[in-house]
């Protein structure tokens, strides 16, 4: 009886899941092109890999994207969770306002930043109307500012999420806890900092986790956004893995040899998740 409930999941992950990856990996020792064919040639694709200057580049900018990101929505995204578990005036809407996000689709996200980060944008007809700035500023074809204003994207939408688990975990602090230490004199930075923060220590490191695999997989803002330009300056992972191996014509054993080093990413920051979590239990 119980097959008959767990049956249908388990065909569910065997076709879109296990059946994918198992492809992927065969691929990754071929030759094969995104139009079929393709032959087994051992760790070429990887050697190939390890002396792919670009891939590198584009695994840096991931891993910066990574260290600019995570710790932002971790520390903001429990702020405001924080902030949002109050009773103070006005907290509901700013429930709903942060919230927003969380219903919007991906490319309205990113068709929406485009529009206010352009160099005739929103910010720039501001700054411009107020005298702040004589010039536009180049928030999205400048090479130097392009990767931070996907961040600022990234950052804005992943806030909700996290804040909203945030959220649930202090639904489980406990009162009885907090109002000893108020009786004790203890202020509400002190509660916040030496009784509520410890108790949803768990959470925040789930949190950090599930941003990281999400950072580590981003491709809608820089594809959306900028197309990875100016020049490669926003080319992540994903995105120069699209470019060899799922537009039309590219290589589809080499883009799988990409997927495999990804796949090693995510599971690092899995493991890492799994480590902290049970020395936090500790």
């Amino acid at each position: 009886m119980p097959l008959v409930f767990v049956g249908p999941v388990l065909i569910l992950q065997g076709t879109f899941l296990f059946t994918p990856l198992v492809n992927t990996f065969v691929l990754a020792f071929t030759d094969a092109s995104t139009v079929g064919g393709g032959s087994f040639i051992g760790l070429d694709n990887f050697t190939a890999l390890a002396n792919d200057g670009d891939f590198w580049a584009a695994v840096g900018r991931t891993f910066a994207y990574l260290a600019v990101t995570v710790p932002v929505i971790v520390v903001l995204s429990t702020s405001l969770a924080i902030l949002v578990n109050t009773s103070l005036r006005g907290s509901s809407v700013v429930r709903v306002l942060l919230f927003s996000p969380m219903v919007m689709p991906l490319a309205t996200i990113a068709v929406m930043f485009q529009f206010v980060l352009d160099s005739d944008g929103l910010i720039n007809e501001v700054l411009t109307g107020l005298q702040l700035i004589a010039e536009p500023v180049p928030f999205l074809s400048s090479s130097d500012l392009a990767l931070f204003s996907l961040m600022l994207v990234t950052i804005w939408k992943g806030c909700a999420l996290s804040t909203l688990i945030t959220l649930a975990a202090l639904q489980n602090v406990s009162e009885e806890l907090d109002e000893a230490a108020s009786l004790d004199g203890a202020g509400w930075l002190r509660r916040t900092w030496s009784v509520t923060l410890p108790q949803i220590r768990g959470t925040t490191i789930l949190v950090g986790v599930l941003v990281s695999i999400a950072v580590l997989r981003v491709f809608a803002e820089p594809y959306i956004i900028t197309g990875g330009g100016p020049g490669t300056s926003t080319e992540t992972i994903v995105l120069y893995l699209f470019q060899k191996g799922v537009s039309p014509g590219t290589q589809a054993g080499y883009a799988s040899a990409i997927s495999l080093v990804l796949f090693v990413f995510v599971l690092a920051a899995a493991a890492v998740s799994w480590s902290l979590t049970r020395r936090s239990r500790t």
